[in-house]
């Protein structure tokens, strides 16, 4: 009997040996590497049908109710939410517009309408103050920011250091000083109400905000009720017509009461004057 040489039932070899690894590991290891780049090769869409019927699956599964596809995330957005506060700059009605929302009002009333409606303000409402007419003509028109719409008009009385020479219920004379005892002109914003002690009821003290009534709160400058504003007391006296203040805004009671209830709390005042 002819013995031959022995094989090893271990295919190793020299090589293999040497360098510590069997065949088996390389194997093993490039199958390995096999799976792994399969792994992140970038898998093939699914046919639209066959997405369709996974989904309907997962739904089922899931107890969901609709079978409908997914939509695109991206694709589901809402629109930004609107933040319009009234009566900010940009939503300033033209003098134009306001004049003809106010067929009842002068174009210079619209004018300054316009211009205090472009003042930054979050009080829903403002006013005008036109000193250009008699005291016994409505000239304190209440407006709202929002449409540029006149809401009232009330009588209001100016300083007795304002009538001048001719001493006919026509303002001529403004003055921010101290004791003149005048109207003062501009831009003025609402403040906190009090109790009046020189008159009853509800009074509003102002912040004058121009230089030409700067000293609004130091004079004492203030919305309050008279007497003298209440027709009762002026239509049938000799002058017919309201009497003065100091230089506050004074009006008939029930009128004072829808002022300082519509505009306190920081409403913008603009009185204005155009000489005739």
């Amino acid at each position: 009997m002819v013995v031959g040489p022995m094989r090893s039932p271990y295919p190793w070899t020299k090589d293999t040996l040497e360098s510590g690894k069997s065949p088996a590991r390389r194997e093993s290891r490039s199958t390995n590497e096999t799976m792994a780049n399969r792994l992140h090769e970038p898998s093939p869409p699914l046919p639209w049908p066959r997405r369709a019927v996974l989904v309907a699956l997962v739904g089922l599964v899931c107890g969901c109710s609709s079978l409908q596809a997914p939509r695109d995330p991206a694709q589901e957005t809402s629109p930004p939410a609107a933040s319009v506060r009234p009566g900010t700059p940009d939503e300033a009605r033209s003098a134009e517009d306001i004049a003809r929302a106010n067929p009842q009002i002068s174009r210079r009333v619209a004018h300054a309408i316009e211009h205090v409606l472009r003042q930054p303000s979050d009080h829903p409402r403002a006013a005008v103050l036109d000193f250009s007419v008699h005291s016994t003509t409505p000239r304190f028109h209440l407006v709202e920011r929002a449409s540029g719409r006149v809401l009232q008009t009330f009588r209001v009385a100016h300083g007795q250091g304002s009538e001048g020479s001719r001493q006919d219920g026509h303002a001529e004379v403004f003055s921010n000083v101290p004791d003149s005892n005048a109207s003062s002109l501009g831009l003025y914003r609402t403040a906190e109400t009090y109790t009046s002690e020189a008159y009853p009821g509800l009074a509003m003290r102002m912040d004058g905000l121009s230089p030409t009534n700067s000293n609004a709160r130091s004079r004492f400058i203030v919305i309050h009720a008279a007497r003298y504003m209440e027709p009762e007391s002026w239509e049938g006296n000799r002058a017919r017509r309201p009497g003065l203040s100091d230089g506050c805004f004074a009006f008939s009671n029930a009128d004072r009461d829808t002022v300082l209830s519509s505009l306190q709390g920081g409403a913008l005042i603009y009185s204005i004057y155009e000489k005739p």
